[in-house]
């Protein structure tokens, strides 16, 4: 089975970004297959990308390379990396971007060495100078630490990943649904001032209903039965809920 590379970016379809990482995969490891996640991932939206990663990498076969670009920081102090993760092996910039799918890495390492990045890469395009030659080294076979050397992942969102004390919402996807950190099962809950009860299926709701539910992330979401919730409740991502 050939090696699977996903491309999670925030770089748009028009400019050609997308073209040149692919370019440089299929020119070094030709028999790698590229898979397109997303590419439009807010710009400059790490936590948005996070979220991304986290609910489309652990749908792939184990083994999959996930090449997840979106590097505000690009050029700057943050390192480049590879990541081994519950089967998985991750590639980019350590910024957030990797929070939710490697809060208890296997093993992380430095891209450093000229087998993983191009001689002289830009320093305002790494996804095509380092993560795409790094995913290609990956495809062919060369162990993750062979990149450079071993290091923590200091990259982090501003929220826990799962609730602790504080519960936030942590994604607003394009239906206008609120996305919490806070687990399943779902149960009354306080949001923007107001109480929220729980369903058990969006369908439950009545057209233009009010209510939340355990989603298909195992964490409870808010929804407004066909209308957007962070609309109707004025609320955006880092806004605080609480089980009442």
């Amino acid at each position: 089975m050939p090696v699977l590379v996903t491309l999670p970016t925030d770089f748009g379809t028009a400019d050609g970004y997308v073209g040149a990482m692919k370019g440089v995969i299929a020119r070094l490891t030709p028999e790698a297959v590229v898979v397109d996640v997303a590419h439009d991932v807010p710009r400059h939206d790490i936590a948005h990308a996070a979220w991304v990663l986290a609910t489309s990498a652990p749908e792939f076969p184990a083994g999959t390379i996930h090449v997840a670009v979106v590097d505000p920081g690009v050029g700057g102090a943050r390192a480049p990396v590879i990541i081994a993760a519950g089967g998985h092996l991750y590639v980019g910039p350590d910024n957030g971007l990797f929070a939710y799918v490697a809060e208890r890495p296997d093993l992380v390492h430095a891209i450093t060495s000229t087998a993983f990045r191009m001689p002289s890469p830009s320093d305002t395009f790494h996804g095509r100078d380092v993560f795409a030659p790094a995913a290609a080294a990956l495809a062919r076979g060369l162990p993750p630490g062979a990149a450079g050397p071993a290091t923590c992942l200091a990259g982090a969102l501003p929220w826990a990943t799962r609730a602790t004390a504080r519960g936030v919402v942590v994604h607003v996807d394009v239906y206008g649904n609120l996305i919490t950190n806070l687990p399943g099962p779902a149960r009354p809950l306080r949001a923007g001032g107001r109480d929220i009860a729980p369903v058990r299926t969006y369908e439950e709701l009545p057209a233009g209903g009010l209510g939340c539910y355990t989603g298909s992330a195992g964490t409870v979401e808010i929804a407004v039965r066909e209308g957007s919730a962070a609309a109707h409740l004025r609320l955006g991502r880092g806004a605080e809920v609480a089980f009442a």
